[in-house]
């Protein structure tokens, strides 16, 4: 039997189920059942192969006008600078443009500028919260471009220092003060007050040109960068809360008073934020990569913040079986175990999923997880530690067996731009430890 044979014999299943059960949706036909007639139903192993792959940027931020179809950018933003034993230093900065609460804003007579603080809203830490941080601030000397699209490893241009805090001891959960009152946590960084003063108070006077318009002041000022010096940990921070922002304290000859920058996507004008990542593997397993994509790896990494991936392929010898014995595919799940006896102290991603790996680049995912909440994935625990992903690709190797064609696959976070999770795996070098996928098939 050719393989143009199978082919047809596996798809000439679809009209027969269409017959049988024209409720069911057209993508389904091919697998997920068992014909009428004398069947075979049973199941089979296939191995995959995995190694840890790198992988060079991911998109952090959509051009401005896609952006504001889906409602603007999202307020979660990583921050921070963390160190492993296995993945060595990774770093997350946060980048935006910042508007005022108000236009035309009037310093009045004689303004002093008193003092400036950044407040960043703390939702959580990822890391190890002992070790003290250091930040500073940077001025934005180049404008975002709305029509461009930007990935983790964007590099700004950048002006001044504007702000800085050292031996920061993070406190992501822990109430703070803010304004006199309790408030939730807060990340504060004390700015410039001279560069304010003369970049701010001397010139907004109520008839400033570069505040009469949101557009004009993004011109007057162009953003900021925040960045993490030190530290072992990165920061969960919340630019849509009420406490984010930036105030300038002051007062002048007839009151006291502050000015307000803040990120709102609320606005006419929506400002543009995204967080960049960067990592540094010297000293880690991560710094000489084998990817020995014949025998698989020991253990295998993933990370979320545009780190490496852990790359998959099915036994071609198992796929070439598939295809010549013409079988229809029920169902196919893969169950991926965590690695155990590692001193990682940080929880692994709570969810993975499965895209096509393009040389160094991150594809579409597999077509079991196009659809809301598919393909699984969800971070099965155990007991002692026996933790599993389990993951729903039938769509996937039924278009395999189809095409004959066998991609390599990334198993890759869910959640990448704004989650920090690091995953380690058991590899795919011994028969015992290698991720399986089980096949669930019927026989005519």
């Amino acid at each position: 039997m050719t393989l143009s044979t199978v082919k047809r014999a596996i798809l000439a299943m679809a009209p027969l189920f269409f017959i049988a059960a024209c409720e069911k949706p057209t993508d389904d036909l091919g697998f997920q059942q068992i014909i009428g007639g004398n069947t075979e139903a049973d199941s089979m192993h296939i191995n995959l192969v995995s190694w840890t792959a790198p992988v060079d940027s991911i998109v952090v931020a959509l051009d401005y006008s896609t952006q504001v179809t889906l409602g603007g950018y999202n307020s979660v933003r990583l921050l921070g600078h963390s160190q492993s034993n296995y993945f060595g230093i990774e770093k997350a900065r946060i980048l935006s443009q910042m508007i005022p609460n108000e236009l035309n804003v009037d310093f009045g007579s004689n303004p002093i500028v008193d003092s400036v603080n950044l407040y960043l809203r703390l939702t959580e830490a990822y890391g190890d919260t002992t070790n003290s941080m250091d930040f500073a601030v940077y001025e934005l000397s180049q404008a975002f471009e709305e029509d461009s699209i930007y990935y983790s490893n964007y590099q700004p241009t950048l002006g001044n220092e504007i702000g800085r805090l050292n031996g920061y001891q993070p406190r992501a959960k822990t109430n703070t003060q803010f304004e006199g009152e309790l408030a939730p946590a807060l990340l504060r960084i004390p700015m410039d007050v001279a560069y304010f003063q003369s970049q701010f108070a001397d010139v907004a006077n109520g008839s400033a040109d570069e505040f009469s318009s949101f557009a004009k002041f993004l011109e007057y000022f162009k953003g900021v960068q925040i960045e993490a010096e030190s530290g072992s940990c990165i920061l969960h921070t919340n630019l849509a809360s009420a406490y984010t922002g930036l105030r300038i304290y002051y007062h002048n000859d007839e009151d006291t008073s502050y000015a307000e920058l803040n990120f709102d996507q609320d606005k006419s004008l929506k400002p543009i934020n995204f967080s960049t990542f960067e990592q540094d593997y010297s000293g880690s397993p991560l710094e000489s990569l084998a990817q020995d994509s014949v025998n698989g790896e020991t253990e295998t990494y993933v990370q979320a913040m545009a780190g490496v991936c852990t790359a998959l392929r099915f036994d071609p010898r198992k796929i070439d079986s598939l295809v010549n014995e013409g079988l229809v595919i029920n169902k196919a799940e893969v169950e991926i175990y965590t690695a155990q006896g590692i001193t990682e102290p940080v929880p692994p991603s709570p969810r993975m999923e499965l895209r096509l790996l393009e040389g160094k680049s991150l594809g579409d995912r597999i077509i079991d997880f196009q659809t809301d909440g598919g393909g699984g994935g969800t971070l099965s625990r155990g007991v002692l530690r026996n933790n599993k992903y389990v993951i729903d690709l039938s769509r996937h190797l039924f278009g395999v067996l189809n095409s004959k064609e066998n991609p390599t696959l990334a198993l890759v976070p869910t959640t990448r731009t704004t989650a920090a999770n690091r995953t380690i795996l058991r590899g795919g070098s011994g028969l015992s430890e290698r991720a399986t996928v089980i096949v669930y098939y019927t026989k005519p």
